[in-house]
């Protein structure tokens, strides 16, 4: 009796695995440089001081003022004159996200300090108990 060899049959699927992989990692790269465009989006002249004790890295809430007054948060514009019950409607809502938030405030160095006064205030109010006004290191 002959055998006959069994025929093999292709195989029509598609390994998405390394798929996978590429797509993580560029998810990975992503999330790390979005953080890093938006804040180099905003021109803000920081002030400068003569060494860093501190550095802190937060994923919590930040607030840009420019110059002009607008204010920043979140990727949002708010006038300081005009939409400050916005501003702390946002900012109010955005505090209760967090367990236990905190404030990073990017004020440029030529902002009226009734702005940068404003916006703590507000975020005192909103229930923010750490602040962190930010500053660039002079070289």
């Amino acid at each position: 009796m002959k055998r006959r060899p069994r025929q093999s049959k292709l195989i029509a699927e598609i390994n998405i695995a390394p798929f996978t992989d590429v797509i993580l990692v560029l998810l990975i790269i992503f999330m790390v440089t979005t953080p890093l465009i938006y804040r180099s989006s905003i021109k803000v002249a920081l002030p400068q001081v003569s060494n860093n004790t501190q550095l802190l890295e937060s994923k919590d809430i930040n607030v840009t003022i420019t110059a002009g007054g607008d204010i920043y948060l979140e990727k949002q514009k708010y006038n300081w004159r005009l939409d400050r019950e916005i501003f702390q409607f946002k900012l109010r809502n955005l505090a209760k996200t967090y367990k236990d938030p905190a404030i990073i405030i990017s004020g440029d160095r030529n902002v009226k300090y009734d702005y940068v006064v404003g916006v703590i205030d507000t975020a005192s109010k909103a229930g923010i108990k750490h602040l962190v006004l930010a500053t660039e290191l002079k070289h």
